[in-house]
Order: structure tokens, then sequence, then C-alpha cells
């Protein structure tokens, strides 16, 4: 059971640009501008005590990173308004970013059980003021330093993901790492703007199938679960994923697809059991979207400093029953095969797709499943200049029902792997947990009897 303790904060602040900075306004490209990412993003990070903490104070020199780092950094200052044909722009208003310090009367260690997603105590370290949950004419950035009673450190951080993915924070945070440790540094790399290199073409025209936007079409959003609604019938759960657990996934594997990665290992087996755990019709059509990173490809080419959204969505297609019924390989390939689409020609028509239909979101039906992998964007490598966290990564484990961001995780047995949290009606999450100790820890005879076609009489 979650432990309840007292947080004191004290009122939130303004961090301004530690230097005058332009007042313009500025475009954001086609994907930063789409529906589905109009909302915040909260991350967190945990530090262990150490005397650098009883040497600085940490809430001074973040602050003062953090407006330094703004200078660079100015759009983050700002606030989002909207233009023409529904487009969002950043308003450089210096505003500034909103910041909070807190006091909890809680030790790291008392934490340590719960330190992964679904985290329960989100509000205690996250900046909720009224007028932050708002996605125009309110901060884009929220950060709030809660000191422990222990001497550690939680700083939690809530980015609208309609200037920045999570890898664009990071590179931020990176920023006011360099600054806190030497503030007359420059971060590097240099910001980029360059929004234009991921907006449509003129004319927009397509050219590939975009499943990823096409489900929004059937889904009655006006039924489905968010993240507002609450529903008291749905649980979210975190799973973690190590060394064991991927080696006995492997164990379904033909020899020449053993090199799967990680993230397509996790995902097929998730997708699989959370689809057999709804129990569907075995012909309705289920979707899994994910995000897949565009940064390092040749085309387009987006600069070292980026620090927009920069991946385009992917989807994998199956009925009910093909899905369920077949391999695991099955659903493996599925995955496999929508990230391998994700071409340049796919990247320029998904933009043109998305102006061309105005800017669809993805699906709100539980049905589906929406996955973007947060566990290689490095917060968890950031130091401040009083080492790195125990812990840093995604909050909640995901900002809708159907949708879930991975974090890296070590345990406590300090084995590194993934965390996986997710979001099912109650009784799906008991069938969810019985497919995947089946498909992890059952003996491999008991796994052939889970491919039978006997799974058709659970749907």
């Amino acid at each position: 059971m979650a432990r309840q303790f007292l947080v004191r904060h004290k009122e939130a602040e303004s961090i301004v640009p530690a230097k005058p900075t332009p007042h313009e306004i500025r475009p954001l490209s086609d994907i930063d501008d789409q529906k589905g990412h109009r909302f915040h993003l909260p991350m967190i990070m945990f530090f262990s005590y150490n005397q650098f903490l009883d040497e600085k104070n940490p809430v001074g020199v973040i602050r003062d990173a953090v407006a330094k780092a703004l200078v660079y950094y100015y759009p983050y200052a700002g606030r989002l308004i909207e233009g023409p044909s529904d487009k969002i722009l950043v308003n450089c208003t210096a505003e500034g970013v909103m910041f909070r310090e807190a006091i909890a009367e809680v030790r790291l260690d008392q934490l340590r059980d719960f330190m992964q997603p679904p985290f329960p105590y989100s509000k205690e370290f996250l900046v909720d003021a009224s007028d932050s949950t708002e996605i125009l004419d309110s901060p884009l950035m929220l950060i709030q330093v809660t000191r422990l009673i222990c001497g550690g450190l939680v700083l939690g951080i809530r980015i609208n993901h309609a200037i920045s993915d999570a890898v664009g924070l990071v590179q931020f945070l990176n920023a006011v790492s360099q600054i806190s440790k030497d503030p007359s540094s420059a971060p590097s790399p240099l910001p980029v703007w360059q929004r234009w290199l991921l907006s449509a073409r003129n004319p927009p025209y397509v050219t590939c199938v975009h499943n990823e936007f096409e489900v929004e079409k059937n889904s009655n959003s006006s039924t489905e679960p968010t993240i507002l609604d609450s529903p008291p019938n749905l649980v979210r759960k975190g799973f973690f994923f190590g060394p064991q657990e991927i080696k006995a996934i492997k164990k379904y594997l033909p020899p020449n697809i053993r090199q799967a990665s990680r993230f397509d290992l996790v995902t097929a087996l998730v997708w699989r059991s959370r689809t057999i755990a709804l129990q569907l019709d075995p012909e309705e059509i289920v979707t899994l979207t994910y995000a897949v990173n565009v940064r390092g490809k040749n085309k387009p080419k987006l600069p070292s400093g980026y620090y927009g959204n920069g991946f385009v969505s992917s989807a994998a297609v199956s009925k009910v029953n093909q899905l369920c019924n077949n391999s695991f390989v099955y659903a493996l390939q599925l995955v496999k095969k929508a990230k391998h689409q994700v071409t340049e020609d796919f990247i320029k028509s998904a933009i043109d797709y998305s102006v061309l239909h105005g800017k669809p979101g993805y699906s709100t039906s539980l049905k589906d499943w929406i996955v973007s992998d947060a566990s290689r964007t490095g917060i968890d490598e950031v130091d401040f200049g009083w080492g790195k966290p125990i812990y840093g990564g995604t909050m909640d484990g995901g900002p809708t029902f159907n949708m879930t961001v991975y974090s890296r995780l070590r345990n406590t047995q300090g084995n590194d792997g993934l965390v996986v949290a997710v979001c099912l009606p109650v009784a799906a999450m008991e069938n969810f947990q019985k497919e995947m100790e089946k498909m992890i820890k059952g003996p491999m005879d008991e796994c052939n009897k889970f491919w039978h076609p006997k799974i058709i009489s659970m749907l």
C-alpha cells in the first residue's frame, strides 16, 4: 500500500531567461502540431543523498542554471497561441517556465519500491497550478524540486509535448546540467529550431498507407477512456523486463530472428497478451501504434541540437483471432514490419497525411495500444553535479489509458531492464498477468499449448 507523508510546497514562481531574448513568433513543425501531441508529458528523477547536496544549494543551482539555459532555449519561456488554419505557434514572450520548491517528510528508501511507473505520488512531486493544465497561453515547462528528509532530491518535470519530445527535453536538461557545473559555459550542442524540416510538402501528397491515423476514424471517443475520465474499473500496473525475462521470451523464436531488439520482443509480447486479456470479438481489428525516432536518418537529416518532436508513428494491424491464435512470432513479425516501413518516403507521406486530414489524433479505443520508448533518452544519465539519478523516466507510464511510455529501470536486484506500465479493466488485468506468467515463467510444453486454437474460446 502506498505510504502517506506530508509535502510542504512553496509558492510557485516563474523562471525567466537570465538575459534578454528575442520576442518573436515561431512556427512548430507539422509533427509538433498534431492533435495527439497536445498534452503535458511528466517525467521524474530521483537522486540519492551525497555530500555535494550539502555543499551546494541544489534548488538554487537548478533555478539559476535553468534561467541561463533559457537564454538559449528561449521558446520554452514563451506560450503557445492559436494561429491560422488551427495551427499552434510559439509566442516567445520570455514569461518563463513555472518552478516550485518543496520539502517532503519521507526518505528515499521509503519510496524505493514505488520508484517506477505508475508512480503513486505524482501529484506530490509535480507542479499542478490551476492554469498549468491548459495547452494554450500557459507555461510550456513546469519544474518542481523536492528535498527529502534523508537529504535526497526529487526532480519532477512536465513538458508540453507540442514543443518537444522526451529526447528534446533531455537535451535541455543536459544543457542545465552543463551550466550547473560551469555557469559561464554555453550548452553543447546548441539548440536548433528548424521545424520546417518536418513540415508538409507544398502541395502535400500521400504515398503510403497510414493506419496510425486511420484507426482514429473508427474510434468512439465519446465513450472510450481518457486520462481525465479516470474510470474506476481501470487499473494500471508496471511490469519489469530484465535479462531473465528477455531470455525467456527468446525461447519462442527460431534461430534466424533471435537478434530481435528488446523493444520488439517486449512490444510484441505485451500487445498479444493484452489483446488476449481483453477478450475481444475474434473478427475485431486491433492496432499497435508506436513512435519511431527519425533522428539519425539520412533524410530528413535533423541537425544535432534539434529539440522538436523528432519521430513519426507507425502501426501494426491484425484481426484479433490472427494475433491471438498465431504464435508469438506472428506478433513479432508485425512489429518489425511496422518499424522497417518507416523510410524517407513514409516520413514525408505521414506528415502530408496529417495536414490533409486535419491533424488527426491517435486511436482512443482501449482495444488499440500506443507505445513510445523513452528508455534510451538518457534522462537517467543527467548529472547536475551530485551524481546520476537512481531512476529517471516517466511517472505514470502513459498519458492516456491506451498508451504506454517505456522507461529504463535498474531493479532492487541490480538488473537493468524496461518497465512497461499497462492499463486495463480489473478483470482483463488478471487475464493479462496470467498470459504473461505463461509466456515468461511457464515451461515450454505449457507455452506450446498456449499457442493452440483453444484460445478462441476465450474471446
